[in-house]
């Protein structure tokens, strides 16, 4: 899992890393990494099923900003896969949708990728989950920002 870190890490993101990892109820067994303004609104990786499942979304303690992010995907017209397709300017549809749900008192946008352990520790899966980590952080993070102002 270093490598899927490292690779993380790696990406130019407008919020600074938060060290050690928040605590994101809802977000999976162990939370490798999260990136936000504070340790209450985070785009997170983690691993769910024995590290048989990534699970890369946003997480927000308050109500308020996740009806913000509601509200952008609403004035997007579309469902919140195609607003993070949008944001992230994919060529493709994604292959794992986005979920929204809330789970003791966390509201999430989160996609789960199932794969097995050793695919996590290829590049290719390091790649793969460091380009839905950089599409959430491009496409939720201005928006948080944006209702700080």
């Amino acid at each position: 899992m270093n490598e899927l870190i490292d690779a993380l890490k790696s990406q130019k993101i407008a919020a600074g890393f938060i060290d050690p990892p928040a605590k994101v109820s809802g977000a999976g067994e162990q939370i490798l990494l999260t990136a936000g303004p504070d340790e209450k609104k985070v785009v997170y990786v983690a691993l769910r099923h024995g590290g048989k499942t990534v699970r890369v979304g946003f997480a927000a303690k308050d109500r308020w900003t996740n009806e913000e992010i509601e509200e952008a995907v609403e004035s997007n017209g579309g469902t919140m896969t195609e607003f993070l397709e949008d944001e992230m300017e994919a060529d493709d549809a994604l292959e794992f949708p986005v979920q929204h749900f809330h789970d003791t008192g966390w509201f999430h946008f989160a996609c789960d990728i199932p794969k097995s352990p050793e695919f996590f520790a290829t590049r290719e899966g390091c790649e793969l989950v460091a380009y839905y980590f950089a599409g959430y952080c491009k496409a939720i993070l201005p928006i948080i920002n944006k209702a700080k102002e």
